[in-house]
């Protein structure tokens, strides 16, 4: 009787593993899936704003070639400026203070003169009224994109300073050269992607069908010239192998908790799935968020990388500033890979660490060159305050870098727009210790979480609800350096009003000595 009472218990604990498993295994492949998902989501919407930005600043860059080749002084050399320009540009006019045609001031491409002609006029009577020159600030850019009489044409104006009076130079861009020519040139077929172009009323400008994808599309505008369509980006299915990879994964995690119920009993496998659960969501979000950082760079270094190998540059300057891009999201990478290294040798106890004596100054220095672009790029004011004569002191270079750059990435990333930076190092003499202070004037800190934000993998609330990537290891790796070096971490901060951290090494202890203090407001 005694034998049966275990062996129904034995079986109920099986039973009730294997449900609760079924349950964990159903719920977190929805987790996953849905991150998958949002992953996916976010890399084709950077991808898309990148497309639009590049095929817009080539269109915006014709059109300030024309209007800069345009001189009201100089009317029968205009068309010959025009041809040099090479713009993809169909019609040009010349139009005075008045907006009334200048004689010899429309040129076309059009090779009918008849057809010409009729364009001219119906422009004059019915098209340029609704353009709005007379708003336009001097040598600034305006565009129209619209419909008139069934055809969508594509207008962009300047106002320019005359000998006498101001004129005005309206173009109009060659659609069909955009749509079979431009659009060709960036949306390279057979690529794991599929793009559409569509107007506001969903009709197909370039492209084919959706057919066989994910199910994740993202759609953005065009913003400074066909600002009436928009463009479409749908993953291509792969799908099928990945549902195999997840159902086998399921199916090995019910058998291992199944005997894992059997050997020790529903109560041990509830405490280890609640641990196991744990570990899994941490890791989980830890390399949901260094994909996506990773996954950013090697998107931008293969499309410009493969420009580049299928010769798509119209200028070697243009090969340059592609070259100059692969080598930027270079560095950016690399950076990315050597947090997750150092931090992978750190979580393994090996010693990273090689101290010399160094500079502070000089290795803060570096570092703010070393971020200058994504500095420029968030249209950030950094402003630097460095006591004169800093001590040396006994430093690993490299690692006291790697922090630098992660508290000023960090700062990027929550500093408000239009706003300022503040890095600043001092010799805090009553301490005897160099103090390093980095300030962003971003959203802050909740005080309830300045206890936390040094942890492995932990990200604010704020932060969490907000599309800002980053992997949650940086702020670990910089508490963990400053240990190293004998010094400490604080953090300052206030909800609205930014937040500073600071970094505090001293300047005769030995490396690797008592560190490690921890200071919060």
């Amino acid at each position: 009787m005694r034998r049966l009472f275990v062996a129904n218990l034995l079986v109920f604990a099986v039973l009730a593993s294997a449900a609760a498993l079924a349950y964990y295994g159903w719920s977190y492949t929805a987790e996953v899936s849905s991150r998958e998902r949002m992953q996916i989501e976010d890399t084709m919407r950077e991808l898309a704003d990148e497309k639009i930005a590049a095929i817009e600043s080539q269109l915006v860059e014709a059109d300030r070639k024309v209007f800069a080749a345009i001189d009201i002084g100089r009317l029968p050399e205009v068309a010959a400026e025009i041809d040099r320009a090479k713009a993809p540009i169909v019609n040009v006019f010349l139009l005075d203070a008045d907006l009334q045609p200048i004689p010899s001031g429309y040129f076309s491409k059009t090779p009918d003169a008849a057809e010409a002609t009729a364009f001219r006029d119906r422009f004059l009577s019915t098209i340029l009224p609704t353009l709005p020159l007379r708003v336009l600030p001097l040598q600034e850019r305006g565009h129209v994109h619209g419909t008139w009489d069934g055809q969508q044409h594509l207008f962009a104006f300047t106002r320019k300073r005359g000998p006498v009076r101001d004129y005005y130079i309206v173009v109009e861009t060659d659609l069909a050269h955009l749509t079979f020519s431009v659009f060709d040139q960036f949306f390279v077929r057979g690529s794991p992607r599929l793009y559409q172009v569509v107007d506001e009323n969903g009709e197909l400008i370039y492209g084919e069908p959706f057919r066989g994808t994910e199910g994740v599309e993202v759609e953005l505008p065009f913003v400074e010239t066909v600002d009436k369509w928009r463009l479409r980006v749908a993953q291509r299915d792969a799908g099928s192998q990945t549902a195999r990879g997840r159902r086998k994964l399921i199916d090995i995690v019910l058998i291992g908790v199944a005997l894992a119920g059997i050997v020790a009993g529903l109560t041990i496998l509830l405490v280890a799935s609640r641990r196991e659960r744990r570990a899994n969501e941490l890791k989980s979000e830890f390399i949901t968020n260094v994909s996506h950082e990773l996954k950013t760079p090697l998107s931008i270094i293969s499309m410009f990388g493969e420009m580049l190998a299928l010769g798509r540059t119209r200028s070697a300057e243009q090969a340059t500033e592609y070259a100059e891009i692969i080598w930027r999201e270079s560095v950016r990478l690399a950076r990315l890979i050597d947090n997750v290294l150092d931090f992978a040798k750190i979580e393994r106890g090996k010693d990273v660490y090689e101290f010399a004596e160094g500079d502070v100054a000089e290795v803060v220095g570096r570092a703010l060159e070393l971020s200058a672009h994504r500095l420029q790029k968030a249209e950030l004011e950094v402003e630097v305050e460095i006591d004169p004569e800093l001590p040396l002191t006994l430093i690993d270079a490299n690692a006291y870098t790697l922090a630098v750059l992660n508290l000023i990435d960090n700062a990027i990333k929550y500093a408000a727009e239009g706003k300022k930076i503040i890095v600043r190092v001092r010799h805090d003499r009553a301490r005897d210790r160099i103090v390093l202070e980095v300030r962003d004037f971003g959203p802050g800190i909740e005080a309830e979480e300045h206890a936390r934000i040094f942890e492995r993998f932990y990200r604010a609330r704020a932060v969490r609800l907000k599309p800002i990537r980053g992997s949650g290891i940086g702020l670990a790796l910089v508490e963990h350096i400053a240990g190293a070096h004998g010094g400490g971490v604080g953090l300052t901060s206030k909800v609205g009003e930014g937040t500073t951290f600071s970094v505090w090494i001293p300047v005769r202890a030995e490396p690797g000595g008592a560190g490690g203090e921890r200071s919060v407001v």
